[in-house]
């Protein structure tokens, strides 16, 4: 709806409150009194009926009850049928309520009973331009403009509708009644160069912008939208020319410097693009948000350029100078670091984002993900910790609290968490089975075995897909020597998700050992060992567990010592080695 309609609604409320005292007084000089004129011809009794509906309507309409409001005007209206006033406010709640025809039909009996009224002739004129009767509306506004000539926005209506119907030399016409009587307007010029430019009018375009340029010589930015449309049409010598008269006008404007920059970059001119673009940065006069689109095309740029990643890196230094102060500055630096996979530098730069403004909860998100990629649990626990304050509704930061928590051995209170945090989750069912995924390893950590299983299966309901939860699953049921079938038949569709998966591959072949399928475990466990297994501590231990079980001693005591020395093992491990014999 236009700005003079949204007035309309509250000269609706108003005129609504006073309609009992205007229906007794005269006519205002437009002759648009609401009541006076269908009135007179109702008994006292009606009249009396017809007043107190009209209040209870425009009282329940101030009390947002607009049914019930519009249903005491349709009472209104049975008993007076030729009330303008009635019409009009039925008019305008059905229009509010998007039913368009039935607004249309009641504003035209409004704008018909008292066509001097201008309100009734918007609201008319609306009703046939939301219904696409856009011929019909446009001679509304041409009466509405003939009747009120001093009415600017009427003249802006008459145009747009005129731009409506493409019928660009009336909305021309009008703009330059707008222009005699307001004189040099930036908004008419521009509208203005936009018809010409459709018309294919390039001079007289170049005319309303040197207008403009008449109008304040000592703008510099009328300068650069002269140049942007000289370029626009190939004619680059003049565009540069204009360029620099603007530089001259104003050579600290960071906006001369940015237009020049896109010049340059039009004209293939790399280098000097990228100086006025510092330049351009380097004045804090331009705002953040200009600079963050700018970057934003340098962020895309940089994934496939080493000259635009290097460029990035310079402006956003230039960024970090100049606006030291502002969240945006470190999260949008965080946001380039982070793509680089440099993490720890990121971590570092969306910290001081949270400190600048706490209240962003994409922030704390981001930084709570670099951190647990970090295995930074004692920052993660802390920060969570703070945005689980901030945000008490936010179920994201419960499960990095809850992962935080889980990998601090602070069992029961990751548990607390990763529940809390599913109470809160709304619709989010990838949110929801990773909770429970963890809530599953956090039971397990605490020896709740059965709460543990529970919470598996709740996250398989949700994703029966989640690799990560078929292999924990099925390997703590191999562990616990229980439910072997399940967990093999996890294990196995597991592996056939992701087939080059070492951790999936050792765990399946961890449960054909635990059912004393020998043969079948070391061709499982050596598909393990050639995707990453051989650095492995657990799956070289593993493998030699099989060999001792298939009588290859020696090679099994060769594969407990490289286990030893990959890492750390079971606590039966140094025992194997030292006594040559397994433990389990």
């Amino acid at each position: 709806m236009k700005l003079i309609s949204k007035y309309v609604l509250v000269v609706g409320v108003m005129s609504a409150l006073l309609v009992s005292c205007s229906t007794s007084k005269k006519a205002d000089k437009s002759g648009a009194s609401r009541g006076k004129k269908s009135d007179s011809h109702l008994s006292a009794n009606d009249k009396m009926n017809f007043e107190r509906a009209f209040y209870d309507a425009s009282k329940e309409k101030m009390l947002n009850n607009f049914i019930e409001s519009a249903n005491l005007y349709r009472k209104c209206l049975q008993i007076d049928p030729s009330s303008a006033a009635a019409n009009y406010e039925l008019a305008n709640l059905l229009f509010v309520k998007g039913q368009y025809a039935d607004a249309e039909l009641y504003s035209r009996t409004a704008a018909l009973l008292q066509p001097q009224n201008e309100w009734y002739q918007i609201l008319y004129a609306d009703a046939l331009t939301r219904n696409k009767k856009y011929s019909d509306a446009l001679k509304v506004r041409e009466k509405l403009a003939q009747t009120f000539p001093d009415r600017i926005d009427f003249l802006y209506d008459l145009a747009n509708g005129y731009l409506s119907m493409n019928k660009y030399d009336d909305a021309i016409r009008v703009y330059n009644n707008i222009e005699k009587d307001a004189g040099v307007m930036e908004d008419v010029i521009t509208q203005k160069e936009k018809i010409y430019l459709r018309q294919n009018k390039f001079d007289k375009a170049v005319a309303e912008v040197k207008k403009l340029i008449d109008s304040d010589p000592a703008e510099p930015r009328y300068y650069g939208m002269l140049a942007e449309l000289y370029q626009a049409n190939g004619m680059n010598d003049k565009a540069l020319e204009t360029f620099e008269t603007a530089k001259k006008i104003d050579p600290k404007n960071p906006y001369v410097h940015l237009a020049l920059s896109n010049y340059y970059a039009q004209s293939k001119e790399s280098a000097k693009a990228f100086d006025e673009m510092k330049i351009a940065f380097d004045n804090p006069d331009l705002d953040i948000d200009t600079k963050i689109k700018v970057l934003l095309g340098y962020y895309s740029m940089g994934q496939t350029s080493d000259t635009a990643k290097r460029e990035g890196y310079e402006l956003l230094d230039l960024v970090e100078k100049n606006h030291p102060t502002e969240a945006k500055t470190f999260s949008i630096y965080g946001d380039f670091l982070y793509r680089d996979k440099k993490l720890a530098e990121a971590k570092e730069k969306y910290t001081k984002a949270v400190a600048l403004d706490k209240n962003r909860i994409a922030i704390w998100t981001q930084l709570l993900i670099i951190e647990s990629q970090l295995n930074d649990y004692a920052s993660m626990a802390k920060d969570s910790k703070e945005a689980m304050e901030l945000f008490p509704s936010e179920p994201t930061v419960y499960f990095f609290s809850g992962v935080a928590q889980l990998q601090l051995n602070d069992y029961k209170q990751a548990i607390a968490t990763f529940k809390k945090g599913i109470d809160l989750v709304v619709e989010n069912k990838p949110l929801e089975g990773q909770l429970y995924a963890n809530l599953g390893d956090a039971y397990y950590r605490d020896k709740q075995m059965e709460k543990s299983d529970s919470a598996y299966e709740k996250a398989l309901e949700i994703n029966p897909k989640d690799t990560y939860v078929l292999n924990n699953y099925s390997y703590y049921l191999s562990l616990r020597n229980v439910k072997l079938d399940r967990a093999e038949a996890m294990s196995r569709k597991a592996n056939e998700i992701e087939p080059n998966n070492g951790n999936s591959q050792d765990t399946y072949a961890w449960i054909l050992y635990a059912s004393a399928k020998y043969g079948e475990a070391k061709e499982w466990i050596e598909k393990a060992i050639a995707n990453g297994g051989e650095k492995n501590a657990v799956i070289l231990e593993h493998y030699g567990d099989i060999l001792f079980k298939l009588n290859e001693k020696n090679k099994a005591l060769e594969y407990w010592i490289k286990a030893k020395q990959a890492g750390k093992g079971s606590d039966f491990l140094e025992k194997k080695i030292s006594e040559k014999t397994l433990f389990e």
